[in-house]
């Protein structure tokens, strides 16, 4: 059989893939790994002290807002990642704006407090906050990520870098939902900087193994 007919034979009655299902089958992967990611932390780490008192539920809120606007942003794109043709259509770099706004209330947070606050603001609960946030939200975000790479690849990715990137970025958020619960930090800088460079971090992950995983 030459080349010609073997291409031939190959492209017989061949349908496009179901946006819907590949949009169901990322929804699919995202519950599945945040579900994960909430599992584990409980497991683990456990929920902080007074989670429920008003302050605490209060700037709980407002870390669920930027991780889950994160995730919200970047999960779109993904789905045009997964199409071949869809990719020059895909405005990567609104991922970032979640990221941008929460810099610029950090930025007016500091504005309006003294320079003596500056670092308890920073720092958050204690001098090993920062170091907990970011090992434990790129700690959760492992399996999110893991369950993102089995969605993406239902998908015919061909910008493996930049999707492993959102993907990454994605996880990130929703490991940063999961650490919501066990954070015991709550200042803006604190929120806006350390979860920003955990999930920053993570999409750095993505970007490097991306390519390896996501080929097909």
């Amino acid at each position: 059989m030459n080349t010609n007919r073997l291409i031939d034979l190959l492209s017989t009655n061949l349908e496009p893939v179901s946006h819907d299902r590949l949009r169901r089958t990322l929804i699919l992967g995202m519950v599945t790994g945040g579900t994960a990611a909430f599992a584990v932390m409980l497991a683990t780490v456990g929920p902080r002290a007074g989670l429920l008192s008003t302050t605490h539920l209060e700037w709980s809120g407002i870390k669920l807002l930027f991780s889950l606007s994160v995730v919200g942003m970047g999960s779109p794109l993904l789905i045009r990642l997964m199409q071949p043709g869809l990719e020059k259509e895909t405005h990567w770099a609104l991922v970032w704006l979640p990221f941008m706004v929460a810099m610029v209330a950090a930025l007016v947070a500091f504005l309006f407090c003294g320079h003596q606050e500056w670092r308890k603001m920073l720092l958050g609960a204690s001098t090993v906050s920062p170091a907990r946030c970011l090992l434990l939200i790129v700690f959760f975000s492992a399996i999110p990520l893991a369950a993102l790479f089995w969605a993406i690849r239902e998908g015919a990715p061909t910008r493996l870098k930049l999707c492993g990137t959102i993907a990454g970025v994605v996880a990130g958020g929703l490991g940063a939902t999961a650490y919501v619960l066990t954070c015991r930090s709550d200042t803006m800088p604190f929120i806006a900087i350390w979860y920003g460079t955990a999930m920053a971090f993570c999409g750095f992950i993505g970007a490097q193994i991306g390519p390896r995983l996501l080929r097909w």
